[in-house]
């Protein structure tokens, strides 16, 4: 059931999307302009939310006329199973946006790096090595990027 209400809530989105992106100036006399792509991602996006809600409305309808109907804590608990990373990194991102400001960008991006990367992949010493060099480059690397070549300011925190 969550899947066609996300499916349908996605549908809306595509279509405010869509209708936004017609209001886009056009550069010149061509056929594509600026908002060509967005109305293009707005479509596969609708498409694609249709498929998956017209999916799961058959699966719903297969599984009434078979019977079946597990109890709420059954559905929760299978929920829960079947996206605890989901949930768990959802949660871990979470804090990240909310420490961002505190301890600034380099220490809590470097952070939420390895925190996601040992949640979502290997814990061995050495994959937890490589997990730690990765988010030290990406994070300096995209920071001296903004800040030096494109001139956009982080949060500096109390850190960096």
């Amino acid at each position: 059931m969550g899947e066609i209400v996300i499916g349908l809530a996605l549908i809306a989105l595509g279509l405010v999307i869509y209708f936004q992106s017609t209001d886009f100036p056009a550069l010149s006399e061509v056929h594509l302009d600026a908002g060509s792509f967005p109305q293009l991602v707005a479509v596969l996006l609708i498409l694609l939310s249709l498929l998956l809600v017209i999916k799961k409305v058959f699966e719903l309808m297969r599984s009434k006329s078979t019977g079946e109907q597990p109890s709420a804590g059954e559905r929760f608990r299978e929920f829960y199973w079947e996206y605890r990373l989901v949930i768990l990194t959802l949660l871990v991102f979470l804090v990240y946006i909310f420490i961002i400001q505190f301890i600034g960008f380099v220490v809590s991006t470097i952070a939420f790096i390895i925190f996601t990367g040992l949640l979502v992949g290997s814990r061995a010493k050495k994959d937890i090595l490589v997990i730690s060099i990765v988010s030290v480059a990406v994070t300096l690397g995209t920071y001296f990027f903004f800040e030096n070549v494109l001139n956009v300011r982080f949060p500096s925190g109390i850190f960096f």
